[in-house]
């Protein structure tokens, strides 16, 4: 199915680029993550149906529709656009309506900036499509480690088409390990950058 009739398959409309033209340095422009690039990273690697997942740049919602619809996993899309927020209020209607009482999990949306979101305590999936300059990531990074230091727990960050400068701060800032690299079938081929890399931090009292 191409990425039309799945948006149909959920109820939610969230295929499309949108560019936001002169806007601040450190946001990236909206661009949902390929379904058939999700369907790639949940063949391997599947959130526990007791993990919350928080998608940082979430737009209209795509990435957290589809993985409540696929492993029943609590999500937490947060997005500073305004429109966007709205876009995703409105898939989250549809999506409950298509979904009826067959609804495992949560999924739900916070309009604010990544840097000033509260981790919660059962946060241990976090999500990445490139949506914010790396000085920006490295606050999130900051946020999920303090998170950590309170309650300690296994964390996993995931990162979709990931740039030299996010691997670089993880690689040599952080106390995260790369665990794996999740090519996406028929697109990793022509382009390495094409797959998911999977990052994780296990900490224990």
């Amino acid at each position: 199915m191409n990425e039309h009739e799945t948006d149909r398959l959920l109820g939610i409309r969230t295929a499309g680029i949108q560019d936001w033209g002169v806007r601040s340095i450190h946001d990236n422009r909206y661009e949902a993550t390929p379904y058939e690039g999700l369907d790639a990273l949940l063949d391997e690697y599947r959130p526990g149906k007791t993990s919350s997942v928080v998608d940082f740049g979430c737009g209209k919602g795509r990435t957290a529709f589809y993985i409540n619809h696929r492993t029943g996993a609590s999500v937490t899309g947060v997005e500073m656009d305004g429109q966007l927020y709205l876009d995703s209020l409105e898939n989250r209607d549809l999506y409950m309506i298509k979904k009826k009482n067959r609804l495992k999990g949560s999924v739900t949306f916070i309009r604010c900036r990544a840097e000033e979101y509260r981790v919660k305590s059962l946060d241990d999936v976090f999500y990445f499509f490139n949506p914010f300059s790396v000085s920006l990531f490295a606050k999130v990074v900051s946020n999920i480690l303090k998170s950590v230091e309170e309650r300690p727990r296994t964390v996993d960050l995931i990162l979709y088409y990931p740039t030299l400068d996010y691997l670089s701060h993880l690689e040599n800032h952080s106390p995260f390990l790369h665990q794996e690299d999740v090519p996406v079938p028929g697109l990793a081929e022509k382009n390495p950058n094409e797959r998911f890399s999977i990052w994780r931090f296990e900490s224990f009292t």
